[in-house]
């Protein structure tokens, strides 16, 4: 087999091991390697491995593609690793998304394919399955995306010809519902359960996610640090990667910003601070996870499961809320929607919610779902009706 030489070392007990030798692009060969084989065989493919791995093809073998894309989206391959030294965005979240793609969706269907013999129709007649099966056009074309990367390194490898082509489905993904400008306020009039920590932590998360549209990874990333509350705003510049269980050091878009905040907000997370294990440490988290609070921010699921049981509270039943795709990601649609409609010039607006482009921020805009918007905008949380508690009134009525 071109690519590599391999040959039987004797040992003093035990069967002779083969080692390899790998040709270099001038021609000469590596040091030896032991494969840690016996056979000839089990070397041989011991080697076409370790070169698949190294993302060198193989001449005269013909590859499936699950052969050649073994951990072709791992962080530490050699396209991930491409990405970053061409300076193209890419995060350790999206290799892992990637690899979740391939695993479950790609190589049930293509595994065992070669990849010469994936063309036109058969890439066709996978997207066409997948939305007879009832499959957005976000996750087929998230597919298909996967496919053509590995399908161009492998053009690019001279392992095939070209890349077939490959045509889009729509991308009919379903549009995210916001909340009214009235059941906003009834939702923060009606009881958030603000008996412990976690209720708290769920309700200020909320709260903030409302006023500002930050982002979920955004909101759990902020430290004591980050807090400015006697300027009345927040210094956004990380990130918590809840895929990964990370703390990312720069946003999504890897901008920093500053945004303000109301003062219901100030007070809110004022009261938290009281009840903070360390809010003298300018690196633990303002929304704290209670088993390890400076390491790790709350989950997740904290303030979305406070959101959806405080939704229930104003009659919007669980089949409602999925009906009319309300989530927590739908706080960033109704403050884009309410700054919109308020006539706020797209940059003041980009520079608030981090986006990259003003088209990303057209994105957001709801036109038909608000109403007197300056108004409503300068008294967002006037008709809450319940008068904010002072700090020690919230601390003892918050039990552990």
């Amino acid at each position: 087999m071109a690519g590599f030489s391999i040959y039987s070392r004797k040992r003093k007990n035990g069967k002779p091991v083969y080692y390899a030798q790998f040709k270099k692009p001038d021609g000469n060969y590596t040091t030896a390697k032991s494969t840690g084989c016996t056979t000839k065989r089990d070397a041989s493919q011991w080697c076409e491995h370790y070169l698949l791995k190294k993302g060198v093809p193989l001449p005269g073998k013909d590859l499936t593609l699950s052969e050649f894309a073994d951990n072709f989206f791992s962080w530490n391959g050699p396209w991930a690793t491409s990405k970053r030294v061409e300076g193209k965005r890419i995060s350790e979240r999206h290799c892992i998304d990637r690899a979740d793609i391939m695993r479950l969706y790609i190589l049930p269907v293509f595994g065992n394919v070669k990849l010469s013999d994936i063309d036109k129709i058969s890439i066709k007649q996978f997207r066409n399955d997948m939305y007879v099966k009832g499959y957005s056009g976000s996750v087929i074309n998230k597919c298909l995306y996967a496919l053509k990367t590995i399908l161009e390194d492998a053009e690019d490898r001279e392992i095939i010809k070209a890349v077939p082509k490959i045509t889009r489905a729509a991308d009919n993904t379903k549009q995210k519902g916001i909340l009214s400008i009235e059941e906003v306020h009834r939702l923060f009039s009606c009881s958030w359960f603000q008996e412990t920590i976690s209720q708290y932590i769920g309700y200020t998360g909320n709260l903030l996610a409302a006023s500002t549209g930050l982002r979920l990874g955004e909101l759990q990333a902020i430290q004591i640090q980050d807090l400015h509350l006697e300027g009345g705003y927040i210094t956004i510049k990380r990130s918590w990667d809840n895929r990964c269980n990370k703390l990312n050091e720069t946003t999504k878009t890897g901008r920093e910003r500053n945004i303000f905040i109301p003062e219901k907000v100030i007070c809110a997370i004022q009261a938290l601070l009281t009840v903070h294990p360390f809010p003298n440490t300018p690196e633990s988290f303002l929304f704290f996870g209670e088993r390890k609070p400076t390491e790790k921010p709350a989950e997740k699921v904290i303030f979305i499961r406070s959101l959806y049981r405080a939704m229930r509270e104003i009659d919007i039943s669980e089949e409602e809320r999925r009906a009319r795709n309300i989530t927590f990601h739908s706080w960033r649609h109704f403050l884009n929607s309410l700054l919109i409609n308020a006539k706020i010039p797209l940059q003041k607006i980009q520079s608030i919610t981090g986006h990259l482009t003003a088209e990303m921020t057209q994105h957001y805009y709801h036109i038909d779902d608000m109403q007197d918007v300056r108004q409503i905008q300068e008294n967002l949380f006037s008709a809450s009706g319940n008068k904010e508690r002072g700090h020690a009134a919230i601390r003892d009525s918050i039990r552990n």
